[in-house]
């Protein structure tokens, strides 16, 4: 495991200025190298018991030794070790999920998107899950690394309507895959390389809905070294323009 001081993480989750509840949950451990965050979904608090026990979950999982079962299935005999792992710990977290809804009928459908970033010799593994978005803010330029897995994005990819046209389209929010829901998930895997000075940052659409890219490249600019005053501003920011959703954000730099 490398240095925890190749790194450092901050992270806020705000409920937002309209709604009664935070569905939204965050954590990390710089020891680990590990940053999460979740938005949940599903009435009488299911949103907040998914999006809290799938970053409970992996996180739990993902310090623990990797399963030998994961290493014996043929299948994953061509995958590295820190894809392999991150990738177990979030199949172990749907699985978690996807139990206690059916544990609980109150929770029944209940689910949640699911963002983690590991950070590992000069690398990031990342996972994806949901409309939940990770950024990069390199060389003064921000760059989205994630694809949302809603309805609108499928109208968007397949042409049948423009991305002016999706921000007022009534399929906004409706999801095509999240954690939870059943009993396997299909998980987006991606790994790059990490140069000195890097700004990943994990956000709920909460949080990206209510910023232009302009804002969130001013704000991951001007902070410096100040992960956590990058994270307070983004959630200040968004509430200052309307905190119609919980916020979240957490903020992860490579020193």
């Amino acid at each position: 495991m490398a240095n925890q001081s190749c790194w450092k993480f901050a992270g806020i989750s705000d409920t937002g200025r309209v709604r009664p509840g935070n569905e939204d949950a965050i954590a990390w451990s710089e020891a680990l190298g590990l940053a999460l965050l979740a938005d949940g979904m599903g009435g009488h608090e299911g949103g907040e018991v998914a999006s809290n026990l799938a970053v409970s979950t992996v996180l739990e999982t993902f310090s623990q030794p990797l399963a030998s079962h994961w290493r014996e299935a043929e299948w994953t005999r061509n995958i590295s070790d820190p894809v392999l792992k991150l990738y177990a710990a979030v199949s172990q977290a749907n699985q978690s999920v996807y139990e206690a809804a059916q544990r609980q009928p109150e929770h029944q459908g209940m689910g949640t998107t699911l963002l983690a970033a590991y950070f590992h010799n000069y690398r990031v593994t990342l996972a994806h899950i949901g409309d939940s978005r990770i950024f990069l803010w390199r060389n003064q330029v921000l760059s989205l690394l994630t694809v949302d897995h809603t309805v609108i994005q499928q109208q968007i990819d397949s042409g049948e309507i423009t991305c002016e046209e999706a921000l007022y389209s009534e399929h906004r929010g409706i999801l095509t895959r999240a954690l939870g829901i059943d009993p396997v998930v299909e998980v987006d895997m991606r790994e790059i390389a990490s140069q000195r000075g890097d700004i990943f940052l994990l956000c709920s659409d909460g949080c990206y809905d209510m910023l232009a890219y302009d804002e969130m490249a001013a704000i991951l600019g001007a902070s410096q070294d100040d992960t956590q005053q990058m994270a307070r501003q983004l959630v200040r920011q968004a509430n200052k323009n309307g905190g119609y959703d919980n916020i979240s954000a957490v903020v992860a730099q490579v020193l």
